[in-house]
């Protein structure tokens, strides 16, 4: 379908106001966790694309997705029931 493109993505999110040093050993942790060998194994087996990125990085993606998805619902005339 032209111009179709949709992906699933996984991210960590913390509590609004979460100290940044907790946010940053909980970043930090996550990296660490996304080299480790059995957790390299299961992404390719099930063919996912790991990136630990920093919180910035997350923050601007999922807004990015919301504003797109924000904008499909619109243009469909999508409704909660």
């Amino acid at each position: 379908m032209p111009g179709y493109d949709a992906e699933a993505w996984y991210g960590l999110f913390a509590p609004a106001k979460t100290p940044p040093d907790i946010i940053d050993r909980i970043n930090k942790a996550a990296a660490n966790a996304v080299k480790a060998e059995p957790f390299k194994k299961l992404s390719v087996n099930e063919g996912l694309i790991l990136v630990a990125s920093p919180p910035s990085e997350l923050d601007r993606y999922f807004r990015e997705e919301e504003d797109r998805w924000r904008k499909v619902i619109q243009d469909a005339g999508i409704k909660a029931d």
